[in-house]
């Protein structure tokens, strides 16, 4: 293993893969200018190699006016007072609470609780802890001990929806934990919404179609990093008070890079919002966000902005952690809450200073924790779970996003397998198959990025089907047109009246009745009378044209009269053309014979 400090940061042993370079882009700068250029932060940066992992660490001691991006302190004292001041607290309780929490900090401080070296600590990114091995972390620990003898070493932030398998592998390596706070997170496939979500959800990116704002890559935008600031200390630091400081440069410098991307929410050349996002593995989550205040409510930018940020995750068919921040908007979109805690190592420090991270876990895990859960079951629900507590084995509260994502990715490979088998199929089987296709596909699960392809291949499925739709119509009115000319040149005369009769053995209902439709409108003086067979039944279609039916022979009658020699009933249609079923196909050479019958006697009658 080797450690890397902000002299050596270039020689450390990049990956040469696009996440390297990221990772890079990022860290470089951070060491080299340090944490107060960015952050207002002040701590001690190193990197640390081991196997094939760059690992960041943070190492701090005395500094408790840190950010809880750095400081132990602030996490579980600092920001609970800030919280005191801004939740719905009645005084005395609120006196009460912040005096014990003042005379924790007194303790915690006396313990040296910010004296801790931070595993994976990337400031402003979450989900970033590589998935280690259990050897690792025992070697990592063992590194870490020796070389920081006197400092906690602490794995900040872990999820067990992300990181379960680490949770655990720090366990079994004498880790113990303490709640830090909650997140949330929003899956792409697995758990049905109900239709409140989805609603919820739709009227939400409707608002950026009305708003007039455009959409904009920061890239576009050269200089924005100082409004990026601007509006990132609107909403962290004025409206929401205990979030961290950034600073402009730290924007200039993401700007440069690639770990973070920025969109910007644009109208006549202002920036009125933005979001950054990063994807890690399975996970697309936001490391800084904000938009100007002055600005209406009912513009909605803060439902803008959130339904762009899903939607960076979800048209990926990614999940997305969403942050801990306005718990009730966001149940109302579908996300849910999980846990973070932080993993805690201190068996080789003096019995003072573990009393104190005894002290963190009873703060955390007895009465912070149980708050949480409180606060979110009024807002979730019930099945809230993953906060009773430190569990024997850490499993995602619910269906992982690791697991959501693949249940997209087989579902997306599902189709393309039936778009592979749409190809060589029939083109009767392809004009049912390919409309159903296309209903799955508009299920709101699928991410609409990773669907163009299979849309393009189905589209020219669907245009085949189409062309073979139009090509079987074209087909089957020259089908028509010369059946029609046979039935003519054989038609019988009676009197100035012609019968067309015969029968074209396998034929539908829907064949003879647009056949016999197409006879009665081209020569007004036929009566006709059409057999097939379908099946063992047999279909009769009777027509009358208009001559005949101001004759008082309508096709009804005429269907009535040569309906017994097939045995058929269950008279359909109208005097103009009508239909019925048999089931004597024997009896079909008596058909024509009894039509010209009646046709006779009715003529004769008339006459």
């Amino acid at each position: 293993m080797n450690l890397y400090d902000e002299s050596t940061i270039t020689d450390a042993p990049w990956p040469d893969t696009e996440e390297g370079r990221k990772a890079r882009d990022f860290l470089v700068p951070l060491f080299q200018h340090g944490t107060q250029a960015f952050f207002e932060d002040r701590s001690t940066l190193r990197l640390l190699a081991v196997d094939d992992l760059l690992i960041p660490l943070s190492i701090n001691d005395t500094e408790y006016d840190n950010s809880y991006f750095f400081s132990i302190f602030s996490r579980y004292i600092t920001s609970q007072r800030a919280a005191l001041k801004t939740g719905n607290w009645k005084p005395l309780p609120r006196l009460v609470m912040g005096s014990a929490l003042w005379g924790m900090g007194a303790l915690l401080q006396g313990a040296r609780i910010n004296k801790v070296v931070q595993v994976d600590n990337w400031p402003t990114l979450r989900n970033m802890g590589a998935n280690l091995t259990e050897d690792q972390v025992r070697r990592v620990t063992q590194f870490l001990v020796s070389k920081f003898p006197g400092y906690a070493i602490v794995f900040p932030a872990l999820s067990p929806a992300t990181h379960s398998p680490l949770l655990n592998h720090l366990k079994a390596g004498g880790y113990t934990f303490a709640f830090m706070t909650h997140t949330r997170v929003l899956l792409p496939y697995g758990h049905e919404l109900d239709r409140k979500h989805r609603e919820n959800r739709r009227r939400d990116a409707r608002l950026l179609e009305a708003s007039g704002y455009k959409l904009v890559d920061a890239r576009e935008m050269p200089g924005c990093a100082p409004r990026l600031a601007e509006l990132y200390r609107m909403l962290n630091r004025e409206k929401y008070s205990t979030n961290p400081s950034i600073s402009p440069a730290f924007f200039e410098a993401a700007l440069r890079g690639e770990m973070i991307q920025f969109r910007l929410l644009v109208k006549d050349g202002r920036i009125d919002t933005f979001y950054g996002f990063h994807v890690k593995g399975d996970v697309v989550f936001s490391p800084a966000a904000g938009y100007e205040l002055s600005l209406p409510q009912e513009l909605g930018l803060y439902r803008i902005l959130n339904s762009c940020l899903m939607h960076e995750a979800l048209d990926r068919g990614l999940a997305i952690e969403t942050g801990g921040g306005a718990d009730p908007f966001k149940s109302l979109r579908g996300d849910r809450p999980v846990p973070r805690f932080n993993a805690v190592f201190c068996d080789h420090l003096p019995a003072h200073r573990q009393a104190g991270w005894k002290l963190v876990r009873k703060l955390a895990n007895e009465n912070l924790m149980p708050v949480v859960r409180s606060r979110l079951r009024q807002i979730d629900g019930e099945d809230v779970a993953g906060f009773d507590g430190i569990p024997e084995t850490f499993t995602p509260p619910f269906l992982s996003p690791r697991e959501s994502v693949a249940q997209v990715d087989e579902a997306l490979e599902s189709v393309r397998r039936e778009l592979e088998q749409l190809s060589t199929v029939e083109r009767k089987e392809l004009a049912t198959r390919v409309p159903a296709l296309t209903r799955k596909m508009e299920d709101w699960q699928f991410p609409p990025r990773r669907l163009t392809e299979l849309r393009t291949q189905l589209t020219e499925l669907d245009q085949r089907r189409q062309n073979d739709k139009r090509s079987d119509r074209v087909s089957a009115r020259a089908q028509r047109a010369q059946e029609a000319r046979q039935l003519l040149e054989s038609a019988s005369k009676l009197g100035d009246l012609l019968l067309v009769a015969g029968h074209l053995g396998e034929a539908t209902s829907q064949h003879l009745r647009t056949l016999a439709e197409a006879l009665r409108k081209s020569v007004s003086q036929a009566a006709v009378v059409l057999t097939a067979t379908q099946g063992g039944s047999v279909v009769l279609v009777t027509a009358a044209a208009q001559e005949v039916l101001q004759r008082g022979v309508d096709a009804g009658q005429l269907l009535r009269r040569v309906a017994s020699a097939v045995d058929a009933s269950s008279e359909t249609g109208g005097p103009e053309v009508a239909w019925a079923e048999g089931s004597r196909p024997e009896g079909l050479s008596a058909v024509p014979e009894a039509a010209r019958q009646f046709l006779q006697e009715r003529l004769s009658g008339a006459a």
